[in-house]
């Protein structure tokens, strides 16, 4: 017995200790099974790919870690997942990174429009314009160079770069580089194929006016 406590405080403590200790296998076991899926999912989706995976497991595996590595389009292609945060206060973040090749102008940079930019706007700080009404609108424009203006007209890329705005509040493409990051882990092969779609759809419009070699479409 527990010093101090009598035989009803002893018997209350075990009964909340073990609720407690139910609760917390009950949950470890869900996060396992969500694991699991995941695993089989991107390394599935990795395998039908000809891709790379590895995966770190995390704490009773709540916090692991994926990463798939290939090619798409002969350029390469990353999806990862990264952990930001500390504690309680974390969020796990997927991140996709893919070379758009060289024939894409490198010294253009392009990020989603915000609401801060709109604001900016109307105080006269503005970025740059390509002169087109949606993508200027849509997206934040640096450095456009005569050529990059010229690239970023062509009929073919308009509504990928504008898919690309509406499906993800966080991207960049810069240095001929496009990066994406969600707040979210795909747990099936829809969803997987869901996240990539929009960056599928640019590098087939990419591709189309470099004439670079084509990647298999679908999930």
């Amino acid at each position: 017995m527990i010093p101090g406590m009598t035989g009803v405080q002893l018997g209350i403590f075990a009964s909340v200790f073990g609720v407690g200790l139910g609760v917390a296998i009950l949950l470890g076991y869900i996060r396992w099974r969500h694991w699991n899926q995941q695993l089989q999912t991107w390394e599935g989706f990795a395998k039908s790919r000809g891709w790379s995976f590895m995966a770190r497991s995390g704490f009773m595996y709540s916090a692991g870690t994926m990463e798939m590595k290939g090619r798409h389009a002969g350029r390469s292609i990353t999806v990862e997942t990264e952990h930001r945060g500390h504690g309680k206060h974390f969020n796990i973040f997927t991140i996709v990174r893919h070379g758009l090749g060289n024939g894409f102008p490198r010294e253009v940079t392009i990020r989603p429009e915000t609401l801060g930019d709109t604001v900016l706007r109307l105080f006269g700080n503005k970025d740059e314009d390509v002169g087109d009404a949606s993508l200027d609108n849509a997206l934040d424009l640096r450095n456009v160079t005569p050529k990059a203006r010229a690239f970023l007209l062509r009929a073919e890329l308009r509504q990928p770069l504008l898919n690309l705005a509406r499906a993800f509040e966080h991207f960049a493409i810069q240095d001929g580089v496009l990066t994406v990051e969600v707040v979210a882990v795909p747990r099936t092969t829809v969803e997987l194929y869901e996240l990539l779609k929009p960056v599928r759809e640019l590098s087939d419009a990419v591709r189309d006016t470099t004439g670079a070699t084509a990647f298999p479409s679908g999930p």
